[in-house]
């Protein structure tokens, strides 16, 4: 098994990377970590190359990946208090440190509707209690993570552009197959292998706070190794006990959305500009 990991997929956070993910580990010749995002190169780099390998499973000619959406979530203003002093920065340089000839599967949403699923993501959570305008009003995380382009130039200092294949949330969620088929061509493997696409992963729910602190501590459990101490079944459960599927996240308004998304041009035109790829729809979406 090629170890360090030869293939990334580095984010967006929200943008169908756990979809993605789950549907890549089906595949043969496709090792992905035991712990979807093991986080290594942004939060557990002092734990060592060793500890990163426990992370995987064993099999035979398989190539890793990782899936760590913290891999593009740099802080890139200094109003970004979530990860104000975290080493997000400094994750291309590490990964370059270890395989120069990584590659990188960068999936892309329509920023502002990326910013919306995150938030309702750490409502889920517990990690977020602001109403939306305050919350984004107060830091630019948010801003960040969507702020494709930059995030992409601090990951060309050392990679070049090829070194990258660009997903687009709206392509996969519209044809899955052919974008599993399309990542596993640009990973190197056979794309003529049974997938099941199933049903799309992560979705954001409204979680009551008895569910939100048993999902800090399954996360918890998970990066310390001890996983295992909660079954599948034993999370299942308890997801079902402390969900209301009777409630929804409110939609924002199309006012706010176009307002939102004026932010977003100029960084989305120096995106197209720079890939070659064409965002027209989230300019009318």
């Amino acid at each position: 098994m090629p170890f360090p990991p030869e293939v990334y997929l580095i984010g967006a956070q929200k943008a169908g990377t756990t979809t993605l993910a789950h549907l890549l580990s089906q595949h043969p010749n496709i090792c992905v970590a035991k712990t979807k995002e093991p986080h290594f190169f942004s939060t557990y780099w002092h734990k060592g190359l060793a500890w990163y390998e426990t992370q995987f499973s064993n099999p035979e000619n398989a190539i890793c990946l990782d899936a760590s959406t913290t891999y593009s979530m740099a802080p890139l203003s200094d109003n970004n208090s979530r990860h104000k002093s975290s080493n997000l920065k400094d994750v291309p340089q590490r990964i370059y440190s270890v395989n120069p000839d990584a590659k990188f599967i960068y999936l892309l949403r329509e920023p502002v509707a990326r910013i919306y699923s995150a938030y309702c993501y750490y409502i889920m959570n517990g990690r977020e209690y602001k109403d939306f305008d305050d919350a984004i009003d107060s830091e630019d995380f948010y801003f960040d993570v969507s702020n494709y382009y930059q995030q992409l130039a601090l990951w060309l200092e050392y990679f070049p552009l090829d070194s990258f294949l660009f997903v687009l949330f709206e392509d996969m969620k519209q044809n899955p197959l052919e974008t599993v088929k399309k990542c596993c061509r640009f990973i190197g493997v056979d794309t003529e292998v049974p997938i099941d696409i199933g049903e799309p992963k992560n979705k954001s729910k409204h979680v009551n706070a008895v569910g939100r602190r048993a999902n800090r501590v399954f996360r918890e459990l998970d990066y310390s190794g001890f996983g295992y101490l909660a079954p599948s079944f034993l999370r299942k459960s308890v997801g079902k006990l402390t969900t209301d599927d009777s409630k929804s996240f409110p939609k924002l308004s199309a006012a706010k959305q176009a307002l939102l998304r004026e932010h977003f041009l100029e960084s989305n035109r120096k995106l197209e500009l720079l890939t070659g790829l064409n965002l027209d729809r989230w300019r009318t979406s």
